[in-house]
């Protein structure tokens, strides 16, 4: 079902253009991990919010994220969104 739900919420509900910035809340969860994944295959760039830094880790190292951070250690979230 997390598959379902990330592509249609990618590319149907999302509908991005290629070279597009995505943020994806709560990244390292199930729909997060496999959103991210659509949004490098469709060739935009992908930054992810995560709880921790082990989490974050995981996004940039495993699913190779462009970007994310910890929303919970970030001082400045507006500053941490524009990219």
């Amino acid at each position: 079902m997390a598959g379902l739900t990330a592509y249609v919420g990618f590319f149907e509900i999302c509908s991005p253009k290629k070279g597009e910035t995505v943020f994806i809340s709560a990244a390292s969860g199930a729909v997060g991990q496999l959103a991210g994944q659509f949004v490098k295959s469709f060739n935009c760039y992908v930054v992810g919010s995560a709880g921790s830094k082990e989490k974050v880790d995981l996004l940039k190292n495993k699913f190779r994220f462009d970007d994310a951070f910890n929303y919970k250690e970030e001082p400045d979230l507006d500053a941490a969104l524009k990219w």
